[in-house]
């Protein structure tokens, strides 16, 4: 099994997960352009924000074997985690193997949020967090290449704890068999919210080829053809 990879970007590609349009996605669909004023305060939001971030992530190729319980996956020797549920299944398409990743843009974007909202700059603490989101999925698709790169794989996307029916308890587990702790400083409470909260843990999905690449998920529910069959989010759009 392949050795993982440790990344923390610098200060030119931080700049690079500012994504204004990406942001207003997540406030109002895309359905409307934000006004002049709203425009200002979001590009306000940035500049205080890009300089809160600290981006940083890794991953690690694990073995996969089918369980009683479950998906079994190996981590490394005497490293291992059982996931269960039909929607990891779905997502992993049976392949003998799979890639671990966690990914976070650092507790500086939490505790900017907090401060604006605590001195009473909502508007700026709503765009500081949309923008922050909207890293997050750059971060999540840097990852993605790196590991295409890296591996010399064709992936999928990241598929989250806690996304469909793979049980969001297993957070710890899975932050213990990376080491993230240790390497990126992501931590989960009791009720297994990730600290720093812009973070996300989870795994690739390689794509197998059998004459042809078979379809998988690309994490994009509204634009997927199989979204109304979809085993992963209950045929939800």
């Amino acid at each position: 099994m392949e050795p993982g990879k440790l990344v923390w970007l610098t200060n030119e590609e931080t700049g690079e997960l500012i994504d204004y349009f990406g942001a207003a996605e997540f406030l109002m669909g895309g359905d409307e352009p934000l006004s002049a004023d709203m425009l200002e305060e979001m590009r306000e939001a940035a500049k205080m924000l890009v300089i809160n971030l600290k981006p940083r992530y890794m991953f690690k190729p694990v073995g996969l074997s089918l369980g009683q319980g479950g998906i079994s996956a190996e981590f490394s020797a005497g490293r291992s985690l059982m996931l269960s549920g039909k929607s990891i299944q779905e997502h992993l398409f049976g392949a003998g193997e799979a890639v671990a990743g966690c990914l976070t843009i650092g507790e500086g974007a939490d505790h900017l949020i907090s401060m604006l909202q605590h001195d009473g700059y909502m508007l700026k603490a709503l765009f500081a967090d949309a923008l922050a989101n909207a890293a997050v999925e750059r971060l999540r698709v840097k990852l993605e290449q790196d590991v295409k790169e890296t591996l010399g794989v064709s992936v999928g996307w990241l598929f989250g704890i806690g996304y469909g029916d793979l049980p969001l308890d297993l957070q710890r587990d899975f932050l213990s068999c990376m080491g993230a702790e240790e390497e990126l400083g992501i931590t989960a409470t009791e009720k297994m919210i990730l600290c720093p909260s812009k973070s996300v843990t989870g795994f690739l999905n390689l794509k197998i080829e059998e004459g042809e690449v078979k379809e998988a998920c690309n994490g994009r529910c509204s634009r997927c053809s199989r979204r109304e069959t979809c085993h992963i989010f209950g045929g939800k759009p």
